[in-house]
């Protein structure tokens, strides 16, 4: 998920949480009132909501006589009566013909329950109605033939119970309230703190890790990848800093061995030149001090010279070559060449020079009208410098050379294998074989050998050409060049 969708979410998250907490604590709150409020208190009489007057209503749709003798008549008026929030009580002269009243009820009215009527009652001679006390009594009066039968309806609720039952309520809201409160904001810290864990685990670690990386980096310390991990932009930041962290890394290795080479490519620049240039300034010296005093011996002298300027000349051009390759500024001409024509060209030049020196040239091919993208003059000077040094390499013997071409049209390569049947080179060499400099002689004290640079220059050749070029030893030395094939060429 992207930064930005985190903080998002994030804020959406801190205002609903809270919400969604609050109105469901105070549903819970909702409901824990209501239980708290509810009545248990079986003996307790609630308070009538009705008017006293149905009670006494109640008493006079009756039948006095019923009420006195039938069981179910009196069972129903108490119930009629109950129903209304009430208790009641039948006397007749000292016998209590039915009651639902309770003793502590009896006792909390008792001082009402005589004939005289107090000042603060409103009754007429029959009827007792009684606001007082924090009490609702009626004391109602039935005439017969018999004493009368006195009725006692009580609904007692006390007002200081009520004004505890409403203080609690009060407390119990404003408690409430505060744990309501209390509750969202814990509510909001515990979010918060658990979007600032994740934002910290997510986006803080890893940019101090990527701090530390770059720290790393600056003291030199290459080997170790950034830890990454979380949203998605910084594992894209820390993956592409590891990737420059490695490539900077080969890119110093490489930078090193580029070091390594050059110095040397000094030296052996420094040695190869100050070999035939002390000839020459030898020569020329034994010239200006007379010491060859015949014109045959100045002849000589001067041949010397000459021939030794020439392998200098060769050198640097070698080395101005070489130089312009490894830069990338040597001018390339690619054309598509038939390369049966050219390779029968190429070894025709050069079959003269190789059998003065003792070597015998043979070419197996078997390609038709196969073309190969070539700049001609650099790869006639890649095929020279291996033929030449399968010369130099193998003094005093004669040597075979074949050269096979092959077209490989699965692969659309083209294969040229040059083999000799000479002594080959050491296996320790083969991994400088292609190096600049690198000669089978390390004291190069034998110049003959040639610069160190002919295959240097003619790998970079055949690089250029989308190719590569390798070495094995079977029975000699073997150099094989790969080159991807232009098109075949049918006429």
């Amino acid at each position: 998920m992207t930064i930005k969708k985190r903080l998002f979410y994030s804020n959406v998250l801190m205002a609903i949480a809270p919400l969604a907490a609050f109105l469901i604590l105070f549903s819970v709150a909702g409901e824990m009132e209501d239980t708290f409020f509810k009545d248990t208190d079986d003996e307790e009489i609630r308070t009538a909501d009705e008017p006293l007057f149905e009670i006494q209503n109640l008493i006079d749709n009756s039948d006095p006589v019923l009420l006195i003798e039938n069981s179910d008549a009196q069972r129903e008026l108490l119930e009629k009566t109950a129903a209304k929030g009430y208790h009641l009580e039948a006397a007749q002269g000292s016998r209590v013909l039915f009651s639902n009243v309770t003793g502590k009820e009896k006792s909390r009215i008792a001082k009402y329950v005589n004939p005289v009527v107090p000042s603060h009652a409103q009754s007429d001679p029959r009827t007792l109605w009684v606001y007082k006390d924090e009490k609702k009594f009626l004391r109602y009066s039935v005439e017969t033939i018999s004493p009368p039968l006195v009725f006692i309806a009580a609904g007692i609720k006390e007002k200081k119970q009520e004004k505890e039952m409403e203080a609690g309520s009060i407390a119990v809201i404003i408690t409430g309230g505060v744990l309501l409160i209390a509750a969202a904001i814990f509510i909001v810290i515990l979010v918060s703190l658990f979007l600032a864990n994740r934002m910290v685990k997510n986006i803080v670690l890893p940019l101090d890790n990527l701090s530390e990386g770059a720290q790393r980096i600056q003291e030199g310390n290459l080997d170790e990848d950034i830890p990454f991990g979380g949203v998605e932009e910084l594992e894209k930041v820390c993956g592409a800093f590891n990737e420059m962290q490695r490539r900077l890394k080969a890119n110093i290795q490489k930078n090193g061995i580029y070091e390594q080479n050059r110095k040397e490519m000094l030296a052996g620049i420094s040695h190869d030149l100050r070999t035939p240039l002390t000839s020459i300034k030898n020569y020329v010296k034994g010239l200006q001090d007379d010491i060859a005093k015949t014109p045959e011996k100045q002849r000589e002298y001067l041949d010397v010279v000459y021939r030794k300027s020439c392998v200098m000349e060769v050198l640097i051009n070698q080395l101005f070559l070489f130089s312009k390759l490894e830069t990338g500024n040597l001018p390339f001409q690619f054309k598509p060449v038939p390369i049966q024509k050219y390779m029968v060209t190429v070894l025709d030049s050069l079959e003269y020079d190789l059998k003065k020196n003792n070597a015998a040239l043979t070419l197996n091919s078997s390609c038709t009208g196969e073309a190969v993208l070539l700049d001609t003059e650099q790869m006639t000077r890649v095929i020279t410098n291996i033929l030449d040094n399968s010369v130099k390499y193998n003094p005093g013997r004669h040597i075979n050379i074949t050269v096979t071409v092959l077209p490989v049209r699965e692969t659309g390569k083209l294969v040229i294998r040059i083999q000799d049947d000479g002594v080959g080179v050491p296996e320790k060499q083969f991994s400088h074989l292609f190096e600049s400099f690198y000669r089978g002689d390390e004291s190069r004290n034998n110049y003959a050998e040639g610069s160190g640079l002919g295959l240097a220059i003619a790998k970079n050749i055949v690089i250029a050409h989308n190719g590569n070029i390798s070495a094995e030893n079977q029975n000699g030395l073997a150099i094989t060049i790969t080159l991807p094939m232009e098109k075949e060429n049918e006429s």
